[in-house]
């Protein structure tokens, strides 16, 4: 009796699974291919995959794995709480977008996946310990892949932590870890990187006043270390990405990426794809044009908001993608 009774709650349960996987899919074309089969963009940045990676909600952060075989992006919820999104793909196809299996608890956000595809970095509030409550800043946590799956979060310790936000992992292949920090007081935040100590990391160090002389975060720190991508604020120059380039253990004057990148000032989320073909980031640029020509009544206003939800381009963040030419045309004229 037993027996058919677990059986048949398995099919409950299977059925259930089933459809909640065909509702998550409903409307969404099959996508293949290394980059969710989008077309790929050239030296104008582009929205990523709209209406499927990029909607009406504030999406940020854009993060594959070396492989190919899993996208993480993450989503800004309702309170400002933070979610880790994720797409598999089996060689056919990719999945529907859903909660990673490590988020949708505490908030987390910031993915990074390592070049060697062996250790998955985040941020998160979650407590250090479980009898604790939620952290009100947030820390660095990494999982290890153990069989292609993502192991338990391991918090970094104290040489990386702070009583201050620490966010926005990002590593070189050699695994000298950068991030930025409010460790340094009052709402600034400057850029710090620990070396490898092999099992961790040896206690973190800042940048000099090259790179941080404003409020800094936001960091992608090539697999070479050649050459760093980070947001900014207060800069004469302009706010948004900078990027700068390394030379014989030296970095450069950071440099405003241009207006067609940095086209609200609030730019943020730098990555570069594992193969370097692609820049992806962040923005809230508006693209899309809601004036009719037609008088406004209160109904049209209230209809055009709840629209506005329904499609990318309308003022909330998205993620963007362009060649990652880009970089190496800065390059040109910075480093001579």
């Amino acid at each position: 009796m037993k027996y058919h009774v677990l059986i048949i709650l398995l099919f409950i349960a299977f059925g259930c699974n089933t459809r909640q996987s065909e509702s998550d899919k409903e409307g969404m074309p099959v996508l293949n291919g290394k980059y969710l089969g989008q077309k790929e963009p050239g030296l104008t940045p582009e929205i990523f995959a709209p209406n499927i990676v990029s909607t009406g909600m504030a999406e940020i952060n854009a993060c594959f794995s070396p492989d190919y075989t899993e996208f993480l992006f993450s989503v800004i919820m309702p309170g400002n709480n933070f979610v880790i999104m994720s797409m598999k793909y089996n060689g056919q196809e990719w999945s529907a977008p859903e909660v990673a299996g490590f988020s949708g608890e505490y908030s987390d956000a910031d993915p990074f996946i390592t070049a060697d595809g062996k250790w998955l970095y985040f941020v998160s509030k979650r407590p250090v310990d479980s009898q604790q409550k939620p952290k009100t800043d947030w820390d660095i946590w990494r999982m290890k892949n153990i069989n292609g799956q993502w192991g338990e979060p391991e918090h970094l310790d104290s040489d990386i932590n702070s009583d201050q936000d620490d966010i926005y992992p990002s590593l070189t292949k050699e695994g000298t870890l950068y991030f930025s920090s409010g460790r340094g007081g009052g709402n600034n935040r400057d850029i710090y990187y620990a070396r490898s100590n092999g099992s961790g990391f040896k206690p973190c160090v800042k940048l000099n006043d090259t790179i941080n002389k404003y409020w800094e975060g936001d960091i992608y720190i090539s697999p070479d270390e050649d050459y760093m991508i980070f947001r900014t604020y207060g800069r004469p120059t302009g706010n948004g990405m900078y990027i700068t380039f390394n030379s014989d253990g030296e970095w450069s004057i950071p440099q405003n990426m241009g207006e067609e990148i940095n086209k609200t000032g609030g730019e943020f989320c730098p990555m570069v794809d594992p193969d370097g073909k692609y820049f992806f980031f962040t923005s809230s640029h508006i693209i899309a044009n809601t004036d009719t020509g037609e008088k406004l009544t209160y109904q049209k206003i209230k209809n055009e908001f709840i629209n506005s939800y329904k499609h990318p381009g309308m003022g909330r963040t998205d993620i963007y993608w362009v060649s990652a030419s880009v970089i190496n045309n800065l390059r040109s004229k910075i480093v001579k």
